[in-house]
């Protein structure tokens, strides 16, 4: 039974309404809804005030989440049967690659009177069209970006393709984008991945939209995978 189905079966055991539920977790109605109709994933913070909730345990919604694969559960397994020096080479590790990933480099370039960023961008373009694969979104420059250019919470870029998303992103723009647990709220712009492809798109309440009137909405369906890569904060100047 997937996440979705759990966590209604979960309110209904306690004869609550979502209002009842969002309301006692914190969560507004609207993100929660879409948590049961598993258009979305709830962040792990998130998780746990369902769990308080609910009155359940947060390693059953953690057994749920549809987001963690068998690897990744393996992994979990295994950590928790290490001991405490175990534990805390592994978190050197994790903390170390994390910050690779999501902590952008900044060095004093005297030739340049400034500092500059170091930032990786991803080279295969998200659609801003019909959608394209990100089978190979490994592969990435690093830029080098005066800081003042890269906005605060940037973590990496990525180039647009296409033009659903004129006036404000147009093809070729390279984009900055924040990382995120879990998704962005709707009426913002995010990157996503939908049925395996990627998109720069606008989330509504059932739909990835454009900018450009010209491109018609993307339509959400229960049994999609939906999954936001993170938050746009805004293009590089050119």
């Amino acid at each position: 039974m997937d996440f979705a189905k759990r966590l209604k079966e979960a309110r209904l055991a306690r004869g609550l309404s979502q209002r009842d539920i969002a309301a006692a977790a914190g969560i507004d109605h609207t993100s929660y809804s879409s948590y049961e109709t598993g258009r979305r994933q709830p962040d792990l913070p998130r998780l746990r005030s369902l769990a308080k909730a609910l009155e359940v345990s947060a390693d059953w919604f953690l057994e749920l989440d549809a987001r963690i694969t068998p690897e990744e559960s393996a992994h979990i397994k295994k950590y928790r049967l290490l001991d405490l020096h175990g534990r805390e080479l592994v978190d050197l590790v994790l903390d170390k690659e994390y910050g690779r990933m999501t902590a952008p480099q900044a060095v004093r370039d005297e030739a340049q009177g400034g500092w500059i960023t170091y930032i990786n961008c991803y080279d295969l373009a998200v659609s801003a069209g019909s959608g394209e694969p990100w089978a190979d979104a490994g592969y990435k420059t690093r830029l080098e970006i005066p800081e003042a250019q890269v906005p605060e919470n940037a973590h990496f870029c990525v180039r647009v393709n296409g033009d659903s998303m004129e006036p404000a992103y147009r093809d070729g723009d390279i984009v900055f984008v924040q990382r995120l647990e879990g998704s962005v709220q709707e009426g913002e712009i995010g990157i996503f991945f939908l049925n395996g492809d990627g998109y720069i798109k606008r989330l509504a309440p059932k739909a990835l939209e454009s900018l450009n009137p010209r491109y018609d909405p993307i339509p959400l369906h229960d049994f999609d995978d939906l999954r936001c890569q993170g938050r746009v904060l805004g293009k590089l100047a050119k």
